[in-house]
């Protein structure tokens, strides 16, 4: 199906009532970084911490994508809902066979996928994507971001459904490596600036920590809330 675009007089009330996965994708080779950013310290804490303490309000359970389950298996101890890793099922096919494996193990209908480096992800910021759910395979947030004047969708930021499977195996077994790649293949709503600038008036639900000069802006940021 074709995308769908969010509508002007679409309701954002928050439905917390859905149970939802969250799904981390942890394998990313961190390069411009120079080491794994997973585990950069942040207030005393790893960053995937961050993440999951941000997120936990919301989570039904955690699942990791990852392909070194062991690094972040004892991330569980403690936390009062599940956490389990989720190996890829397509060696070496990039961040869609991340999506790919963290979907198939989820224990929900709906997953709101995050990458390892968004450190301020705002759990007010999702419930109001998860209120546009309904008839939709997913909701993939299109904003205007720093530095851009156009809106870019941001597929690592964002709700699927596990009817998303068949589409993403598909592009998959066609040697597809793109994380947007089955998303003319599924019925997306896009969640445009109009919808998300209330939520989070700076967008910090959506920085990537992807530099050094990032890491010290976060900290910096961390500091001053």
């Amino acid at each position: 199906m074709m995308p769908t675009n969010l509508p002007q007089s679409a309701n954002l009330a928050p439905d917390p009532s859905d149970p939802l996965s969250i799904l981390i994708l942890a394998g990313g080779a961190s390069r411009r970084m120079g080491r794994d950013k997973a585990w950069l310290e942040m207030d005393g804490a790893p960053m995937i911490a961050q993440v999951l303490n941000r997120l936990l309000p919301i989570a039904a359970e955690f699942v990791i994508s990852t392909n070194s389950p062991d690094v972040f298996a004892r991330l569980a101890h403690g936390l009062p809902v599940p956490l389990i890793t989720a190996p890829d099922r397509y060696i070496n096919a990039g961040p869609l066979a991340g999506l790919h494996a963290g979907l198939s193990a989820i224990r929900t209908e709906w997953a709101f996928a995050v990458a390892t480096d968004m450190p301020f992800v705002n759990p007010d910021v999702i419930r109001g994507m998860q209120a546009l759910s309904a008839g939709h395979d997913a909701v993939i947030p299109r904003i205007t971001s720093s530095g851009h004047t156009n809106p870019e969708p941001e597929p690592l930021h964002a709700l699927y459904h596990t009817r998303c499977l068949p589409s993403i195996e598909a592009r998959l077994a066609a040697g597809e490596r793109r994380l947007v790649s089955f998303l003319p293949d599924i019925d997306v709503i896009y969640a445009e600036d109009r919808a998300m600038r209330p939520l989070d008036p700076h967008y910090l639900s959506f920085m990537n920590i992807n530099t050094p000069d990032d890491w010290e802006r976060a900290l910096s940021l961390l500091a001053n809330q």
